[in-house]
């Protein structure tokens, strides 16, 4: 059996018994392996009407879409219309955050790694229709605190994917959507795409599902997008198939080339998109890092990028040295360990790619030197987190979402999130967040010698305000 029919059986067996385990409404599975693509799904888009997920349904994509973003950035440096280290104040002449000085610096390869510096989950509604980003570029972004200087430091920036957004569509002189489809999707034949939920009508098209309440059974959202219109560059509402995206990741491998011998973009960009730009913080072993859009995942040799948000959840990963992409879409809570659990061993006999170490998980109960150095409150736009010291000297997480995180948990009809966690040290400023559940997630207290300027969790550098 070759490599191709092996991973079209393991998509048969694996994908009913893990989506029925996880209890994920439906999943839509593709493969690039040996030049042909294996396709999988199992699984309803919705559980209200019962229609079976085929590999043509559409799934949000989220924040997948901000590698197309970059893809057509770069396609503007191939142009000769951008140059990555020139102020974005260049192309776009009224681009500012709330820091005058720091906006003048801030270049287009700052908001290709996220390294902009300034408050990146920025939500709130502007319109719905092809001016959307500019008002967001132009009535939003000016409002954005800047946290750190640019280029100082690494923290996932929605809101700068959707000022690159906007250059796109000043340099095309046609809205975002309209670039994208010209771009690259018309040439890579993916036809079966909607930027939103009217478009998302003539197709046979998911709805994210989630749980009302704990232990309560996933039903499916109260609107079909929950994130508002006002950001497309860096992923709210975009869908597509599974194997729109095999379409995308095969250009990638092929360094810029399109099945019919196209080229959508030159092998240096190509190939710049996938080199380290960036690490980031929080690490516990090897670092992930930051290409010029892909996310350099801890395994040597794999680059991705995921997205999610409520009752949400898609991943793309390739392996460029071996020509292997697989691109997962979901429509369910808990979806990341279904993920994990089919995909990691594929990869590993598909490519030698090894699992990501698991999360080291320290005692409880030790005590941190120097816990006042922790202690206090980090606040983000969605979020307010607060590090706390009880009474057996033992330092605890609380993070409680806020403005828009409520409004979207709202539309979705889910309650808003508040979490609580124990802090374990594992080396110096580095912790691992645990539940109940055990290790759940590695963080950061960024600064030198006293209280921590930030807490770097989740890929975000919250700064201290208390």
């Amino acid at each position: 059996m070759g490599r191709f029919e092996d991973v079209r059986r393991r998509l048969d067996h694996d994908l009913p018994r893990l989506a029925a385990a996880h209890e994920v409404p439906g999943v839509s599975v593709a493969v690039l392996v040996d030049g042909q693509v294996a396709e999988g799904t199992t699984g309803v888009v919705n559980l209200r009407t019962g229609v079976a997920v085929t590999p043509d349904s559409l799934f949000m994509i989220q924040s997948i879409t901000k590698v197309w973003t970059a893809t057509l950035v770069m396609q503007l440096v191939d142009d000769g219309l951008v140059e990555l280290d020139v102020p974005v104040r260049t192309y776009l002449p009224r681009f500012r955050t709330a820091a005058e000085r720091a906006s003048a610096e801030i270049t287009v390869r700052h908001l290709l790694t996220h390294t902009g510096g300034f408050e990146g989950d920025i939500w709130a509604a502007t319109t719905a229709g092809e001016d959307a980003l500019q008002r967001f570029v132009e009535d939003l972004v000016p409002g954005a605190p800047q946290h750190a200087r640019p280029g100082e430091m690494y923290s996932y920036c929605s809101a700068g994917y959707g000022v690159l957004g906007r250059l796109v569509e000043v340099l095309r002189q046609a809205s975002y959507a309209t670039a994208l489809r010209r771009y690259l999707a018309g040439p890579l034949g993916v036809e079966e795409l909607a930027f939103c939920a009217d478009e998302a009508l003539a197709f046979r098209t998911a709805i994210g599902h989630a749980r009302p309440g704990p232990g309560a059974a996933q039903r499916p959202l109260k609107a079909w997008a929950v994130m508002p219109a006002s950001n497309p560059a860096a992923g709210n509402q975009l869908a597509m198939p599974a194997r729109a995206l095999i379409a995308f990741a095969r250009m990638h491998l092929a360094d810029g080339l399109a099945p019919d011998g196209t080229r959508l973009l030159s092998p240096a960009s190509a190939r710049a998109m996938r080199e380290r730009q960036v690490d980031h913080p929080a690490a516990i072993g090897a670092p992930a890092g930051r290409g010029l859009g892909w996310t350099l995942a801890p395994q040597p040799g794999v680059v991705e990028h995921g997205g999610d948000t409520i009752g949400v959840m898609a991943l793309l990963r390739m392996v460029p040295e071996q020509g292997i992409a697989v691109a997962l879409l979901a429509n369910g809570d808990a979806a990341g360990p279904l993920a994990d659990n089919l995909l990691a061993p594929l990869l590993s006999d598909l490519a030698a790619i090894e699992p990501a170490p698991e999360l080291p998980l320290p005692d409880a109960g030790v005590r941190v030197p120097e816990p006042e150095r922790y202690v206090g409150r980090y606040e983000t736009r969605p979020a307010r987190s607060e590090v706390t010291l009880d009474q057996d000297g033992g330092l605890w997480l609380t993070v409680s979402e806020r403005n828009e995180a409520l409004t979207m948990a709202e539309a979705a009809g889910v309650p808003a999130g508040r979490y609580r966690y124990e802090l374990r040290q594992v080396d110096g400023d580095i912790f691992v967040l645990t539940d109940s559940s055990g290790a759940v997630q590695p963080g950061e207290f960024l600064g030198a010698a006293g209280p921590a300027r930030f807490l770097h969790c989740g890929g975000r550098a919250a700064p201290r305000t208390g």
